[in-house]
């Protein structure tokens, strides 16, 4: 036993430097969240940014190495979990099947195609993907769940948060101005936002500027794409076992934190999980989100990204037209369900006196 505690002891100490970093660097990203000019940008974006920054002009002290590839990794997991408190097979079927179909559309038919774009522009193998998943399903948390499956390198990983965070900042802008060019209802803009902005607080943005009947409806199509997460990491996670071109340790056909999210989904579908242990996840994930991407933010070297190209870019751009153009014709479909105009009509009664 006293072996064990002191192993145990040991090994926090070792963690310790580097967590108190990454610690450090998280809580600067959400102050700097607050400040003018970047209330658009999630903590979790700016914690990447942060954490590449300081490494790269700062430096990283090498006692700090295993603290920070325990937050970029172990951490990573725990918070991609705790995402399955947040949703609901529900939240899938809020605008009936027509609404279930774009949502499956938007992800199906994006991550092949970004894909099959990224590969036939000489864009690397995990890159490509990692790529094609953010902007598919939902930005860095579906970057980071992925990559604790494709295992891509750091400066992979930053370099592709940072394409769906170009792209999708530039939609958080387009999708609400080009809603009313384009005459859409409040509705149809709401869906289009849900379904083709990146980061679920790009989406939530875009949506609740029009009002309230456009952000609940961009919240359940966002929602329905979070959730195919588990769908997406599951068949990759499979896919990259069974690739000759992966290289060393071969990941799980299930990993363990997919469960986990899956459980909470379901518990939290069902109504069994305690408001106590869902409001700690709320405040949980995206501590831990942000500690996790400054983590990978700090094992990144600038040089490493300028070696990868602009080709990711074009990549990411690509994609976000894709997306958006299914996003827009699929909202204009889903609109003119019953479900839809039954659901804006409750939400239009809400806001009555």
């Amino acid at each position: 036993m006293t072996a064990l505690a002191n192993h145990f002891l040991e090994t926090l100490r070792g963690l310790f430097p580097g967590s108190l970093l990454v610690a450090v660097v998280t809580a600067a990203a959400f102050h700097a969240h607050s400040l003018p000019g970047l209330v658009g940008l999630s903590p979790v974006i700016l914690a990447i940014l942060l954490g590449m920054t300081y490494a790269n002009v700062v430096g990283v002290n090498e006692a700090c190495g295993p603290g920070i590839a325990f937050c970029a990794r172990r951490v990573m997991r725990t918070a991609v979990a705790l995402l399955g408190a947040q949703i609901t097979v529900g939240d899938l079927m809020s605008f009936g099947w027509q609404g279930l179909v774009g949502i499956v559309a938007a992800v199906a038919v994006t991550l092949p195609v970004s894909y099959a774009v990224g590969r036939k522009l000489g864009v690397a193998r995990d890159l490509s993907m990692l790529i094609a998943t953010g902007s598919a399903v939902c930005g860095a948390s579906a970057i980071a769940g992925v990559n604790t499956v494709i295992r891509a390198r750091e400066d992979s990983v930053s370099y592709a948060v940072a394409v769906i965070t170009l792209w999708g900042t530039v939609g958080l802008f387009a999708v609400p101005l080009l809603s009313d060019l384009l005459g859409l209802s409040a509705v149809q803009a709401g869906l289009w936002a849900g379904l083709s902005l990146h980061e679920v607080a790009q989406a939530v943005g875009a949506g609740f500027a029009g009002g309230d009947a456009s952000g609940h409806a961009a919240v359940a199509m966002k929602l329905g794409r979070v959730l195919m997460l588990a769908g997406v990491i599951f068949a990759l996670a499979r896919a990259w076992r069974q690739s000759p071109g992966t290289m060393g340790e071969r990941p799980r056909a299930v990993p363990e934190f997919l469960i986990a999210f899956l459980a909470l989904c379901g518990l939290n579908s069902l109504g069994l999980l305690p408001d106590e242990l869902r409001s700690a996840a709320v405040i949980a994930t995206p501590l831990l989100l942000a500690a996790s991407m400054a983590g990978l933010g700090m094992n990144t070297r600038f040089a490493s990204l300028r070696a990868l190209g602009h080709a990711p870019l074009w990549q990411g751009a690509v994609t976000f037209a894709v997306i958006s153009g299914l996003g827009l014709l699929a909202a204009v479909w889903i609109s003119d369900s019953a479900t839809a105009r039954g659901i804006a009509t409750a939400v239009a009664a809400t806001q009555q006196p």
